[in-house]
């Protein structure tokens, strides 16, 4: 019963396993459908509504958890919603996949970049302990990357390579966009040190990586641009304006003519092009751009980068003496801090406030768990209890039933026993009786045979007896004589079933011994002495001791040994 109980067990756990890692697959699969999806907010909702459909028909926690990951996605600008969807997401998964805990842990790193560091690389941490110990390591080469940024954003540049080598190591050959994002983070670490040519040499690799390819996706268009842009930072640290002027332009360039163009990445140089522009006097140059500024500016989503345009413009309208301008610039510079400001106040008290709930949470899930396992603990001993009551139980009852058995078997034999002994004691009183008999008949016997010898003797001395008195006296003593040998006879003879069992269990062990030796054992062991079994057997009492010490020599008796005692030992 207790092996089969524990088979089960084990092949629970491994069901349970296998359904684990089954699920964490599903995980995988959903994540390649949300990434074909291109961020299309409308398709991106009706497969969340497709996972919460499926976890209403069957009520299966995977497929709560499968909805709740998707509608974390349907609020890319609503950094609150997103983090509180997170960690809502956290608490129902409570590490059940291991898929799910590390895209949580992964999506907080990002929302705390810049509002929590501490609080991001501790769930950086978090995600790259689970995903070292995975076999597929999904997330790993951007877990990396997020650290080795992490280390670049707090000026220490020689760990931040080292993650992004981790980062660029992990990393599948088909992911050139990637790798090439990689080499351009080595080349920002050296321009950091003081390193413009490796700086230099590591960009222009990194382009040429994504400019071998025969055709290339929006995002690796966006990211050769990227880098052009960097590349024209490194010319003009080192001072080659020319190169830096070309690489700014290309920049620049690129998202004018995109229809979707990213406003941000206009104005993200611009300041150094001014300067690139002041030194080589190109003042017309210096006019269009601020131009485009200009016209970016309202385009403008993110208030630090509204912030960083009208920087610009004002030291640009400052150094061209247009106070008009100026002062238009500086209003606005001012209307975008005060923004900024109640940005910065309205986050910190948002992460705050989802911070404080999802600890409070956490406590009352911790708590109830706490309870939910002392009740747990408390059932287990209790069934515990019982358990081993009832074995108790059972173990008294069947002691004492074999108690109950064992007793009513003694009294069975005893009663045998006592049944037994009375036959024998009966049956002892019989042979007692028999023997004494058999004496008294032997001394009959005797005496009849020595009053017999003297009538024969009278006869001879005496010539004128009765002749025919003394042959009747003799024939009466004859008869006598005959009778006590039927007796003697019928007691021998009489052989009880022992005598005979004897009989059969001597000749068995000494086969070798004759009838008559035997029958002479059957006298020894009725204690008979010499004399008597003579009588009995018409022999000397001295040939009766030869027998004897024959019989002893044959069954291999040494001399002190009592043979009559020996024969009675046989049973």
């Amino acid at each position: 019963m207790y092996r089969t109980v524990i088979f089960y067990l084990i092949s629970f756990f491994f069901l349970y396993s296998c359904h684990s890692q089954n699920d964490n697959e599903y995980f995988y699969q959903l994540d390649k459908e949300y990434t074909a999806l291109n961020n299309d907010r409308e398709k991106i909702y009706g497969l969340y509504i497709k996972e919460n459909e499926k976890y209403k028909k069957t009520q299966d926690l995977k497929y709560l958890i499968s909805s709740k990951y998707i509608e974390m996605f349907l609020y890319p600008d609503n950094r609150s919603k997103k983090i509180s969807l997170i960690y809502e997401l956290l608490r129902i998964n409570n590490d059940e996949y291991d898929y799910i805990t590390t895209a949580c842990n992964f999506n907080l790193a990002l929302e705390f970049e810049e509002a929590s560091p501490k609080l991001c690389l501790q769930f950086l941490n978090a995600a790259i302990k689970i995903e070292e110990k995975s076999d597929k390591k999904t997330f790993l080469p951007h877990l990396y990357h997020m650290k080795g940024r992490w280390y670049f954003n707090h000026n220490n540049y020689y760990q931040a390579k080292l993650y992004f080598g981790k980062g660029l190591n992990s990393l599948c050959r088909k992911d050139t966009l990637y790798i090439a994002s990689m080499y351009n983070n080595f080349a920002l670490c050296d321009q950091r040190m003081g390193r413009i040519d490796s700086s230099i040499k590591l960009s222009l690799y990194g382009l040429k990586i994504l400019q071998n390819k025969k055709s290339l996706t929006e995002g690796e268009l966006y990211f050769i641009n990227l880098m052009k842009g960097n590349l024209g930072s490194f010319y003009f640290i080192k001072k080659d304006y020319t190169n830096a002027i070309k690489y700014y332009n290309e920049q620049i360039e690129f998202q004018m003519a995109k229809a979707n163009r990213n406003p941000y990445i206009i104005i993200r140089n611009s300041a150094e092009l001014l300067q690139v522009y002041k030194y080589m006097d190109m003042p017309l140059s210096s006019k269009k751009l601020i131009e485009r500024v200009v016209a970016t500016l309202p385009k403008l989503e993110s208030t630090k980068d509204g912030i960083t345009a009208c920087t610009l413009l004002q030291n640009y309208y400052a150094e061209n003496n247009d106070f008009e301008n100026l002062k238009l610039y500086s209003k606005k510079l001012e209307m975008y801090n005060n923004l900024f400001y109640k940005e910065t106040v309205r986050d910190l008290d948002a992460v705050s406030d989802i911070l404080n709930g999802y600890i409070i949470k956490n406590i009352n899930q911790e708590y109830d768990y706490k309870i939910a396992d002392q009740r747990k603990k408390t059932a287990l001993m209790i069934i515990l209890a019982v358990v081993v009551i009832i074995f108790f139980i059972r173990a008294i009852i069947r002691i004492r039933k074999r108690n109950k058995e064992e007793r009513r078997l003694l009294e069975s034999q005893n009663t045998l026993l006592e049944n037994d002994k009375e036959d024998l004691e009966k049956d002892i009183e019989l042979q007692k009786g028999k023997i004494k008999n058999l004496h008294l008949n032997l001394n009959l016997k005797i005496e009849t045979e020595k009053a017999f010898l003297e009538n024969l003797k009278k006869i001879k001395k005496s010539k004128n007896i009765n002749g025919e008195e003394t042959v009747k006296d003799l024939l009466f003593k004859i008869n006598n004589l005959l009778q006590i040998d039927q007796k003697n006879h019928d007691f021998i003879g009489e052989s009880s079933e022992e005598t005979k069992q004897f009989m059969q269990k001597i000749s068995e062990r000494f086969p070798f011994l004759t009838e008559h030796e035997l029958k002479l054992c059957v006298y020894f062991r009725l204690n008979l002495s010499s004399k008597e079994v003579s009588l009995l057997e018409n022999i000397t009492p001295g040939s009766v001791r030869v027998y004897k010490t024959k019989i002893k020599y044959k069954i291999g008796l040494v001399k002190e040994t009592d043979l009559n005692v020996f024969l009675n030992s046989i049973k």
